[in-house]
C-alpha cells in the first residue's frame, strides 16, 4: 500500500514541482526582487501544497484544467509575495 502512495504521489508531485519552480525562478527576474533559489523553492512548495488539498480530497482529478489553474494561481502569488 505504501508502495502504492508513494507512485502516486510522485507521479502527481512533477507538475506542481517543476511549474512552481520555473514560475519562482523567473520570479525575481520579472519582479526584481529576492533570491531566486528561495523564491523557486516557496513556489514549488506552495504549488504542490494546493495541488494535493485539491487532488487529494477529491476536489479536482489530476491534470484537470483547474488544477492547473489552482497550481499556477499559487506560485503566482507566493511569487509575489516573496519578491516585494
Amino acid at each position: 500500500m505504501l508502495t502504492l502512495f508513494l507512485a502516486w504521489l510522485l507521479g502527481t508531485a512533477a507538475m506542481p514541482l517543476a511549474l512552481g519552480g520555473a514560475l519562482g525562478a523567473f520570479a525575481p527576474r520579472l519582479l526584481r526582487a529576492g533570491r531566486a533559489a528561495r523564491v523557486a523553492a516557496w513556489c514549488a512548495g506552495a504549488a504542490l501544497l494546493v495541488h494535493l488539498l485539491l487532488v487529494g480530497s477529491g476536489a479536482v482529478r489530476d491534470g484537470a484544467m483547474l488544477d492547473y489553474a489552482a497550481v499556477l494561481a499559487a506560485a503566482w502569488g507566493v511569487a509575489a509575495w516573496r519578491c516585494r
